[in-house]
């Protein structure tokens, strides 16, 4: 087993944000001087998976304190749930407690130092063990995004990274570039549809078989089929369903056909007092749909 040094670096914090940048990539130097490596984030990672635990977040890196652990109980101040690996290095997403988060707020604390397990040797980072808050930082870290500027969600990176279609393992900024392409370029009109137009073509639809059932309920009533007083009936049913019309017109028939017959004995003559009412079945029938007596169809 290598030996290990812990190494304790510290980052500014305006807020207690839901993901912390814990470790820079690639050499990192603390402002002691001390150096060591962060080339292989994954094996970092690797190790807090297989772990299974979450990791405490103290004050003052009390718990790797001797003598604060033997004055009594070790409040956390949070607990990191979850690291991600970041082209800039470490991230961890942390759950905090309602005093340090209020803490956080009123600047009682400013800075997230993590403490670190590295080879003695290679100066190789190879575990997290924790981390604290503190008031002297020691690390260069890239400082945290303000609230008006919140980090992006790994978990929502590559979910876009996935819409945009895109390999697995796709930087940010190559996410922020194909979706700036995205967005610019042409949409394929295999994949989408011209509403508009679209909506035009529908109305322009629905206007034509107005028109079209129109034309054969007119039809069917100068036929003697129906009375003018079933057109608007009809025309609602020829539209819903054409066929369900054409078997009305079928099977009913011309039962008025006849009153829309010109008379020629009467044509351009005024009617005569000796004119006969016709008190025939259907004219019976015509009277009770309009409300009228024979007579006043003369």
């Amino acid at each position: 087993m290598p030996e290990v040094l812990t190494i304790q670096c510290d980052q500014a914090l305006p807020y207690a944000p839901e993901w912390v940048h814990l470790v820079p990539a690639g050499q990192i130097t603390a402002r002691d001087g001390r150096s060591f490596v962060n080339s292989v984030p994954e094996a970092v990672i690797e190790a807090f998976e297989a772990n299974g635990i979450d990791l405490p977040i103290d004050y003052e890196h009390a718990n790797d304190n001797p003598q604060a652990k033997l004055a009594g109980p070790i409040p956390a101040a949070g607990w990191i749930k979850e690291l991600a690996a970041r082209k800039d290095g470490i991230w961890g997403r942390v759950e905090w407690t309602d005093r340090a988060r209020a803490m956080i707020s009123a600047r009682e604390y400013r800075f997230l130092s993590p403490v670190l397990m590295i080879d003695k040797h290679t100066k190789q980072i190879f575990r997290l063990k924790g981390a604290g808050l503190v008031h002297n930082p020691a690390l260069h870290i890239t400082a945290l995004a303000s609230e008006q500027d919140p980090m992006p969600n790994p978990d929502f990176m590559a979910r876009l990274a996935q819409m945009l279609k895109l390999e697995d393992g796709a930087t940010e900024d190559d996410i922020l570039a194909a979706l700036g392409k995205h967005l610019s370029a042409k949409p394929d009109p295999r994949e989408y549809a011209p509403t508009e137009a679209f909506r035009e073509q529908f109305e322009e639809l629905a206007a034509f078989r107005e028109e079209k059932a129109r034309g054969k309920v007119d039809q069917a009533i100068a036929q003697g089929v129906m009375t003018p007083a079933a057109r608007e009936w009809a025309v609602d049913l020829c539209m819903a369903d054409e066929a369900s019309f054409d078997t009305f017109v079928a099977k009913t028939g011309r039962p008025y056909a006849h009153l829309f017959k010109e008379n020629k004995h009467l044509a351009g003559k005024p009617p005569s007092s000796e004119t006969r009412i016709d008190t025939s079945p259907e004219v019976q029938l015509l009277c009770q749909q309009l409300g009228l007596t024979p007579d006043r169809l003369i």
